[in-house]
């Protein structure tokens, strides 16, 4: 079963107003989307897990038309889920129609983030996964990060952290964070992302503390 991790990024006017919102306001971090119904003729129905600020997420829901209904259910202070239905839009089904017929899965959740990405990871047959980067508009524009086979474990765990999270893993492993004997410390890893060394030890806390216990109790 093949696996392939994709970054898309839509050009302005094929994408959803909220993620422009995403995007454009000082308090979004990002939006997963976690799960979705599609088979209404008129509607979707769609729910994410959000960072950021709950009211401004509000505040923007209220001024869309094409937002149908919501229920926002806080996690924390500074995330929570977005429960909606919206209208459905022609450049969403134009979209999913490089899927029709094919073999390939998305897995969950879908990633939206405040730099305009929008990262989906595909399993399938491999030569459904070529049909479907082909038939993708030639207007998006489509990286593959990463192709294999799936393990599903790996990357469950990837992409549950945050995308400065995974900066901050990607970041160590380069300058040496993890070798042994260490290569470097966490004032090399904050310089490298332009930050305190306190904000780089934080996110690389925060981001063993979500995979290590994981490892741990999975094996």
């Amino acid at each position: 079963m093949k696996y392939v991790r994709l970054t898309l990024r839509h050009p302005t006017e094929l994408r959803n107003p909220m993620r422009t919102f995403i995007m454009e306001h000082d308090a979004m971090e990002r939006a997963e989307l976690l799960n979705w119904n599609l088979s209404h003729a008129d509607r979707d129905y769609v729910l994410f897990r959000i960072v950021g600020d709950r009211e401004a997420y509000r505040d923007a829901v209220e001024e869309q038309p094409m937002i149908l209904a919501y229920d926002l259910t806080p996690l924390s202070d500074t995330s929570f889920y977005a429960y909606i239905a919206h209208e459905k839009r022609d450049v969403d089904d134009e979209f999913r129609t490089a899927f029709a017929g094919t073999s390939i899965l998305v897995i969950p959740p879908i990633i939206y983030t405040s730099d305009g990405a929008m990262r989906m990871e595909l399993v399938g047959k491999g030569e459904d996964m070529n049909a479907v980067m082909d038939g993708m508009d030639a207007d998006i524009d489509v990286v593959v990060e990463q192709i294999g086979e799936y393990d599903s474990p790996r990357m469950r765990l990837w992409s549950e952290l945050t995308e400065r999270q995974r900066e901050a893993l990607e970041t160590a492993v380069e300058v040496g964070y993890y070798d042994v004997p260490r290569e470097s410390g966490v004032e090399d890893v904050a310089e490298k992302l332009g930050c305190a060394a306190s904000t780089a030890s934080t996110h690389l806390r925060n981001a063993e503390s979500r995979i290590v216990p994981e490892l741990v109790y999975s094996t």
